[in-house]
C-alpha cells in the first residue's frame, strides 16, 4: 500500500479532498471517535455518498504514520493533477489576467507542500511544475504538508519548462525568475503594467537553471541582510505578496 502511494491521510487533507475532488475518492477508513468532527464528516460521507469504513486503531498501525488523525482515503492518484498543455491553454484563455507560479527542481515534499499552500492563500490562479529533478506531486507529505490547498488550486506537471515559457510569452505573460545575485530588487518592478504574470522558482540549493533564467524578462531578488538565503517556501510568500499587494484587479 504504501509502495504503491495511493492514500491520502489527515483531516484536514481528507476535507478538502472530500469538497473539491471527491470524484478521486475510492473509499474512506475513519476510527471512530465521539465528537462532532467525526459526526459531521460521516454526515457529508453519506451526503455525497461516498464509500467509508469504520475501522479500529490496529488497521492505522500498518501504514506507520505519524499523526494520521484516524482518517485515511484511498484514491484514484494519477486522475487528480493535469499535464496535458491543451487544458493549460483553456485555463488561460477563460480571464485576460493570470498570475502562475512555476516550479523547478523542488526536491522536498516539505517545501513543495508550503509553496503549494501560500500559493493558495495568495489567491495564485495555477501553479506549474516541472517533472524532471522534482519531487513527485503525487508524494503522501506533500499532500498533507499543503492541508488539502492542493486540490483548490489548477496544478499541471509538465516536461518542458522553456517550451511553457515561449508559450506563455504568447499569451502576453511577463515571466519573472528569482536570482539572488540579481540587481533589480523585487521592489523595484511596476507590476500593474502587466495583464499576467508567471513568477519561476528554482531549486532550494542551485536555484534556476541558466538556460532558464535567459528566458526570462526579469531577474529578481529578496533584498535580505545578514543570511544569505531564505527557505523556497518563505521565499516565494514574500514575492507573491508584494506583487499582490501592488495589482489591485490580477
Amino acid at each position: 500500500m504504501n509502495k504503491n502511494n495511493n492514500y491520502l491521510y489527515g483531516f484536514n487533507t481528507i476535507k478538502n479532498l472530500i469538497k473539491y475532488k471527491s470524484e478521486y475518492i475510492k473509499k474512506i477508513f475513519l476510527l471512530k471517535k465521539n465528537n462532532k468532527k467525526f459526526i459531521k464528516i460521516t454526515k457529508i460521507l453519506n451526503i455525497k455518498k461516498i464509500s467509508y469504513k469504520i475501522v479500529n486503531k490496529k488497521f492505522f498501525k500498518k501504514f506507520n504514520l505519524f499523526n494520521h488523525q484516524g482518517i485515511i482515503s484511498y484514491i484514484k492518484r494519477k486522475k487528480i493533477f493535469s499535464s496535458s498543455v491543451n487544458k493549460l491553454i483553456s485555463f488561460i484563455k477563460k480571464k485576460k489576467k493570470h498570475f502562475f507560479l512555476i516550479l523547478d527542481r523542488i526536491t522536498d515534499p516539505y517545501n513543495l507542500g508550503s509553496c503549494i499552500r501560500t500559493a493558495v492563500a495568495a489567491n495564485i490562479d495555477a501553479i506549474i511544475i516541472s517533472k524532471h529533478n522534482s519531487v513527485s506531486i503525487e508524494n503522501n507529505i506533500v499532500h498533507k504538508v499543503s492541508v488539502g490547498s492542493i486540490y483548490k488550486i489548477f496544478i499541471i506537471t509538465i516536461n518542458n519548462i522553456k517550451n511553457i515559457i515561449k508559450l506563455l510569452h504568447k499569451y502576453n505573460f511577463l515571466i519573472l525568475g528569482t536570482d539572488l545575485n540579481s540587481k533589480k530588487s523585487i521592489y523595484g518592478v511596476n507590476y500593474n503594467m502587466y495583464n499576467s504574470i508567471a513568477l519561476i522558482f528554482g531549486s532550494e540549493n542551485k536555484g534556476i537553471k541558466k538556460k532558464i533564467k535567459e528566458k526570462c524578462d526579469f531577474l529578481l531578488r529578496i533584498p535580505i541582510k545578514k543570511i544569505n538565503s531564505l527557505n523556497v517556501s518563505v521565499s516565494i510568500g514574500i514575492i507573491i505578496f508584494e506583487i499582490m499587494r501592488q495589482i489591485k484587479n490580477l
